[in-house]
Formats: structure tokens, C-alpha cells, sequence
């Protein structure tokens, strides 16, 4: 009787250590490639690569969801390749997250002015026909995407468009230069280092026990509404966000 329950006990622990092994895993070598350029170029060789255009993910239909699919980085050589790019607009990619396999998950945004491009974009609707996808404000197909496929490019996203926001030095005015991974921006005329912002916001459900207030606002999709929510300022008490 002891030994079974002794038995019992190490299977249960050895299933509720495992998510907390896989997520240290993750994240310690999700560390190493923000630390390590030479490594993150390495796995850029066997990673995946999600494209937006313009901020707005690509993404293509299935059934009544949207899927976003992911492309090599030989497929992006040669789509880059195909519309007279130099492949080092890949340089812009940014690191958003990897694998239990520990593959590297990566995006590039092809409609943001790129330092390394010959011209400033390229164009969305040849874009969509050669991907046989649509670049598709995020907002807008939100709910429509599976949880990790939401979650990844809520987080690509927001990276990217903190980079197209930052490409310069607040101190100097000279151009910051990104490292590999997308985790922070240089100067590297002060050596300032730059890290992504922030920005602290509440979010509350207003409800009276059987029914709840949710508002909307032009730019939703219709049938779209949100809880309340707010943005708080330095020293703000987060109660008067909502009053």
C-alpha cells in the first residue's frame, strides 16, 4: 500500500514539473539568443518566420478561422529574391518566441521602410497573390485565430511597431541599431541601449451579478465590444482610470 502511494505520488509530481521544465527551458534559451547574436543567427537557419505588411499579420482562410502561416527562412530568401530585395531586409526581423523543440519563432515586417531595402516596401497586392494570403488588421481577425496563433502575433506586432517608432537615439538624434533578436536598440554614438516599452493599463468587467457593461467604440468590427479600459499615467491612482 505504501509503495503504490509512493509511486502514485512521483507520477503526479514528475506531470506537474514538467510544464514548469518546459517553460524555464524556453525561457533560458529564449535569453540565450536575445544575449547571443552569433546564436540567433543560428537559429534564424532552422526557424520560422511570420510576415505582416504594414503592421497587419498575413494571414489566410480556413473553414470559418484564420490560420497564419509561417515561412523558412529559404522561403524568404527566395520571395525576397523574387521581388528584387537583398536579403538582408531579414536583418529587420524581430524574435517573438520558440517550440518545446526549441525552434525559433521570428517576424518581419515587408511594409515598414527598411534600411536595407531598395525601395521603402513592398507592395501589398503582390505580396498577397504570390503568399496566397491577405494582410489583415490584427484587431480586426483577432477572434478569429486560435490562442497560440492570437497570442504570437499580438506580441510581433507590438515589437515591430515599437523598432518603426524607435529608430533613433532620444539623446543624440543619431540612427540606433537593433540587435539580432529585436530586444533592444543601440546608439552607437553614447552606447545608450534602448529595451521596449510597457505601458501600464487597467481592465476591469463591469457587472451587477447577471449582467455586464461593455462598450465599443467606430473603429470595431461590428458585432465587436470591450470591456472598460484604460491607460494609467505616472503617479495616476488606477480607480480614477475607470471613474
Amino acid at each position: 500500500m505504501f509503495l503504490y502511494c509512493g509511486i502514485a505520488c512521483r507520477r503526479k509530481f514528475f506531470w506537474c514539473y514538467r510544464p514548469l521544465s518546459t517553460y524555464v527551458t524556453k525561457t533560458r534559451y529564449l535569453f540565450e539568443l536575445k544575449e547571443d547574436d552569433d546564436a540567433c543567427k543560428k537559429a534564424q537557419q532552422t526557424g520560422a518566420f511570420y510576415l505582416f505588411h504594414g503592421l497587419a499579420p498575413l494571414l489566410q482562410t480556413s473553414a470559418h478561422q484564420y490560420l497564419a502561416p509561417r515561412h523558412s527562412l529559404l522561403e524568404l530568401e527566395r520571395l525576397l529574391g523574387k521581388f528584387g530585395q537583398d536579403a538582408q531586409r531579414i536583418e529587420d526581423s524581430v524574435l517573438i518566441g520558440c517550440s518545446e523543440q526549441q525552434e525559433a519563432w521570428f517576424a518581419l515586417d515587408l511594409g515598414l521602410d527598411s534600411s536595407f531595402s531598395i525601395s521603402a516596401s513592398l507592395h501589398k497586392p503582390e505580396m498577397e497573390t504570390e503568399l496566397k494570403g491577405s494582410f489583415i488588421e490584427l484587431r480586426k481577425a483577432l477572434f478569429q485565430l486560435n490562442a497560440r496563433d492570437a497570442s504570437m502575433l499580438s506580441t510581433a506586432q507590438a515589437l515591430l511597431r515599437w523598432h518603426d517608432a524607435h529608430q533613433f537615439c532620444s539623446r543624440s538624434g543619431q540612427p540606433t541599431k537593433k540587435n539580432v533578436a529585436g530586444s533592444k536598440r543601440v546608439c552607437p554614438s553614447n552606447n545608450i541601449i534602448y529595451y521596449p516599452q510597457m505601458a501600464p493599463v487597467v481592465i476591469t468587467l463591469v457587472s451587477d451579478g447577471t449582467r455586464c457593461l461593455l462598450a465599443r467604440q467606430s473603429s470595431f468590427p461590428k458585432g465587436m465590444y470591450s470591456a472598460l479600459a484604460g491607460f494609467c499615467d505616472i503617479g495616476k491612482d488606477y480607480r480614477a482610470v475607470l471613474n
